[in-house]
C-alpha cells in the first residue's frame, strides 16, 4: 500500500486557505510513489557507458516506440557529472490537453496571492516542496521562468531559486533528417527545449517528452545532464555544478512524485479554472 506524504506538506497563509484553489491543495493525498517505481529509480546507478553522452544529447529525442536502455535511473560519469532519466505512463482518463494548459496557467499568480508568499497553483503540484513559480517578464517564458523550490519532499532541505532558459535545438545540432524521423513516427519533434541556472553556480541541460506510445497510451519522458549546459552552439561543461548520487536520486524521485500526483487532480482543476480570467483564485 503506498504510503500517504502528510507529515512533511506545507501550511497555506490565510489568503490562500480561502482561495476556492485551496481544495486542490488540500483534497488530493500525495502519496509515495508506487514501489516498483521508487525501487527502479533509487536503486543502484547503471553503467554510464550506458547513458547518452551530453554532447550527443539530441539522441535522447526518439520517434514513438523508440527508447534508452535506461528510461528510469541514473549514474554519474566519471567526470562529476550526472545523468537523470524519468519515464511515466500517463493515466489513459488524462486528457493530455490539460496538461499543457496546466504547465502554462501554473506560471499566472492567482489575483489575490499575497507578495512574498509564493504561487498557490505550484503548491498543489508538489504540496511539500514548491513555493513560486512565474515567467519574469509576467507575459510568456521568452525570457525565463523562475521557480523556487526543495527537492526533498519537504525534509529539510532549503529552497533554492532556478531559472529555466529556453534554448533552440536547430542551434545545437538538430538536423532536418533527425526532426523528420520523429515526425514521421506521428509526433512532433521539439525545437526548443531548456536548461536551468540556479541560486549557486552550476546549470543543468534538460529534454522532455510528453507523447503517445506505440499502444496509444501517451507518456512522459524527461532527461538531465547535470553540470552541462548549451552556450554558442555548443553543449559545454560546468564544473562547479554540484552532483552526487544522493543528489541524483533525490530530484529523481521529487520529480516522478510531483508528475504521478499531478495525474490525480489535472483534469478537474481544468474543469474548474480553464474557462475562468488567467488570475482566478
Amino acid at each position: 500500500m503506498r504510503k500517504m506524504i502528510t507529515e512533511n506538506r506545507q501550511k497555506l497563509n490565510p489568503v490562500e486557505m480561502r482561495m476556492p484553489l485551496a481544495r486542490f491543495f488540500n483534497d488530493y493525498p500525495f502519496y509515495e510513489l508506487p514501489g516498483e517505481v521508487l525501487e527502479e529509480i533509487t536503486g543502484q546507478p547503471f553503467d554510464y557507458r550506458e547513458a547518452i553522452l551530453p554532447e550527443n544529447f539530441l539522441d535522447w529525442i526518439m520517434p514513438k516506440g523508440k527508447y534508452t536502455d535506461h528510461e528510469n535511473g541514473y549514474c554519474m560519469f566519471p567526470d562529476g557529472s550526472g545523468y537523470i532519466a524519468t519515464y511515466m505512463k500517463i493515466p489513459r482518463e488524462v486528457d493530455v490537453k490539460r496538461i499543457f494548459w496546466y504547465l502554462n496557467w501554473l506560471n499566472i499568480h492567482p489575483k489575490s496571492q499575497p507578495e512574498g508568499t509564493g504561487n498557490l497553483r505550484y503548491k498543489i503540484w508538489n504540496p511539500c516542496d514548491h513555493w513560486d513559480h512565474y515567467f519574469i517578464n509576467w507575459k510568456d517564458k521568452s525570457e525565463g521562468i523562475v521557480t523556487t523550490e526543495s527537492l526533498d519532499l519537504g525534509c529539510g532541505d532549503r529552497q533554492y531559486n532556478t531559472i529555466r532558459h529556453a534554448y533552440n535545438l536547430w542551434e545545437y545540432g538538430l538536423t532536418q533528417e533527425k526532426a523528420d524521423e520523429i515526425n514521421a513516427s506521428g509526433i512532433s519533434c521539439p525545437e526548443s527545449s531548456d536548461w536551468e541556472s540556479f541560486d549557486f553556480e552550476g546549470a543543468h541541460l534538460t529534454l522532455g517528452q510528453i507523447r503517445p506510445g506505440a499502444d496509444g497510451q501517451w507518456e512522459r519522458r524527461s532527461v538531465e545532464w547535470i553540470g552541462w549546459r548549451p552556450e554558442n552552439g555548443k553543449i559545454v561543461r560546468m564544473e562547479k555544478t554540484p552532483c552526487s548520487e544522493a543528489y541524483l536520486r533525490k530530484v529523481a524521485v521529487h520529480t516522478l512524485t510531483e508528475w504521478y500526483h499531478l495525474m490525480t487532480y489535472v483534469n478537474d482543476l481544468w474543469e474548474e479554472y480553464h474557462d475562468l480570467p488567467a488570475d482566478a483564485d
